[in-house]
């Protein structure tokens, strides 16, 4: 498999959850997460135009102090879509159907010196074509 190209990385003031926090046991507002998390991303300088091209999104949480790796398949459950949504908004993609993200990757990061956790987001352009 040949290499992605690289379109944009942006590092985040974001701590990315897995979803094991009660959330299917009691009254959760994912319009409200998204509203906060789009608020700090606006804050902190995430706006931008749309891909021109379909993407690839590779999501990378990076360990903060006393956290421990999840399960991989538990990467993408929590509250990664309320941060895909609130970068639809900020302009990053028309939309996040699968005409324009083709594919999302997670990845964790242990940093040698842990501070506060933190979420990468990579966004490569898809090698994949529509047919």
């Amino acid at each position: 498999m040949s290499e992605l190209k690289l379109l944009h990385r942006a590092s985040m003031a974001i701590e990315l959850t897995n979803g094991n926090d009660g959330r299917g046991s009691k009254w959760f507002s994912s319009a409200k997460v998204r509203d906060q998390i789009e608020g700090v991303l606006r804050i902190t300088g995430h706006i931008r135009q749309p891909f021109a091209v379909p993407v690839v999104v590779r999501v990378t949480r990076v360990l903060g102090v006393r956290q421990q790796l999840w399960d991989y398949s538990s990467g993408l459950r929590g509250n990664w879509k309320e941060i895909e949504d609130a970068l639809v908004v900020l302009g990053w993609f028309e939309d996040d159907g699968p005409k324009f993200i083709t594919e999302v990757q997670f990845r964790q990061l242990v940093p040698k010196k842990r501070g506060s956790p933190s979420v990468i987001v990579e966004v490569f352009e898809s090698p994949l074509v529509e047919v």
